[in-house]
């Protein structure tokens, strides 16, 4: 489920990036790197799940507050088209639901420590991966089931770039794992 890349970039001043973007959260602790071209809200654009008929490689615009900081000269040098980008805080002591995504995500932790991870549900048992922030991207098949755990006592932030070769697909998880989350 986890790969890492050999993609590096300083984790210095990507955290004084994000640090500067900081006050931009909201309560859904989620920032839209990237946006679709006309969003309202492009800080905020589509930062959950998608609607229908909306896909990872519509967000084609990198934000202002984006442009000219090495988060954008690291989306312009990955070897693949990126489309969705967020900075994805995780609040202390939290877990989000089990779910599945319609791409490949790469992560690049910012903010952790060894207490976030990253679950995939293999069977009836969970795979459990810990993404160091060593400046290193990572692969993750986000079509697998998942969930995401913060068990620590503090913040954790990721880059999280999703792949733009998406195929829009309907349902990617195990056909074991089909009761746990209604259809979209």
């Amino acid at each position: 489920m986890i790969r890492k890349l050999e993609i590096y970039q300083d984790p210095e001043p990507v955290r004084a990036a994000v640090a500067a973007v900081t006050p931009l959260f909201g309560t859904d602790n989620v920032i839209s790197v990237t946006s679709r071209r006309g969003a309202e809200q492009p800080l905020h654009d589509h930062i959950g799940w998608l609607p229908e008929g909306v896909r990872e490689r519509d967000f084609t615009v990198i934000n202002p507050e984006f442009r000219g900081t090495i988060i954008e000269a690291l989306l312009e040098r990955l070897p693949f088209a990126f489309g969705r980008t967020r900075i994805m805080r995780m609040p202390k002591k939290s877990c989000l639901s089990i779910h599945w995504d319609t791409s490949l995500r790469y992560h690049y932790a910012v903010v952790t420590n060894p207490a976030c991870y990253l679950v995939h549900l293999d069977g009836e048992n969970g795979r459990f991966h810990h993404i160091p922030a060593d400046g290193f991207l990572y692969e993750m098949d986000a079509r697998l089931t998942h969930t995401a755990i913060n068990a620590s006592r503090h913040e954790r932030i990721h880059l999280v770039i999703c792949d733009a070769r998406d195929e829009g697909l309907k349902d990617g998880r195990p056909a074991e794992h089909a009761e746990l989350l209604p259809s979209r």
